[in-house]
């Protein structure tokens, strides 16, 4: 009987899940192009949701806007892991190309990749 009660409450919410999952509304998100636009959301989004999060409750509406906030979120992180791979591409052919001796070549990569890694290390 305790076998059949808890496969009634697991179909119970997996039921109420499914019906949940259909009503939420999917957003594009802001379209975000560049290092700096995936930054600025980043500082202006992250001190809304951590606003949100230590609210004593988090009300449907609250919710709502979260779901909305993390497409744009989403955005800039992809633009983000974008811009790290290239420079992780450059720091690479820096790599090689100190092995090599190549030095034109260390200093067309090596300048490549300070500029990518600049928005690491500047100072605010």
């Amino acid at each position: 009987m305790k076998l059949l009660s808890s496969s009634v409450l697991a179909l119970i919410i997996t039921l109420s899940a499914t019906v949940n999952a259909s009503e939420i509304r999917h957003y594009k998100g802001k379209d975000i192009n560049t290092v700096e636009e995936a930054i600025a959301v980043l500082q202006e989004y992250n001190p809304k949701l951590q606003a949100m999060l230590e609210a004593e409750e988090l009300k449907p509406q609250d919710m709502g806007k979260i779901h909305e906030m993390t497409y744009t979120m989403e955005n800039s992180l992809k633009i983000l892991e974008g811009s790290l791979q290239i420079t992780q591409r450059n720091l690479e052919e820096l790599h090689l190309s100190s092995e090599r001796m190549e030095t034109e070549k260390a200093k067309i990569y090596g300048g490549l990749y300070l500029e990518g890694a600049a928005f690491y290390t500047e100072k605010k």
